[in-house]
């Protein structure tokens, strides 16, 4: 690979980053209550983990919000998440070597 397509290939790598980053971003703001979930390997996980399905081997889970006690997390905040992710993997295939395996949690200053 020459020097010139290794730093356009950074580029774009760089550009999926930014917009996975925006898609977080969203959602954290969208959800003030969510403080963090991942994207896993569908065959990884027991049922019990499975949030919601984002194609044949990926899928939501470990989603944590900070609820009243005795209320869970809704049905709307899982769909919201995959919508999400399945929005930009539909636009950037790539972008799903970056959520694989990926935990995002929200930073508190």
């Amino acid at each position: 690979m020459s020097a010139l397509q290794s730093r356009s290939e950074e580029r774009r790598q760089d550009a999926v980053a930014a917009e996975l980053a925006d898609t977080v971003i969203g959602l954290f703001c969208r959800w003030p209550s969510l403080e963090g979930f991942s994207i896993q390997e569908r065959s990884t996980l027991g049922k019990d983990r499975i949030g919601a399905t984002l194609d044949g081997s990926l899928c939501v889970a470990d989603v944590v919000a900070r609820t009243w006690p005795g209320y869970g997390v809704g049905t709307a905040l899982y769909e919201d998440i995959a919508q999400a992710m399945l929005e930009l993997l539909e636009e950037r295939p790539e972008a799903g070597e970056l959520l694989r395996g990926t935990t995002f949690a929200r930073v508190l200053h």
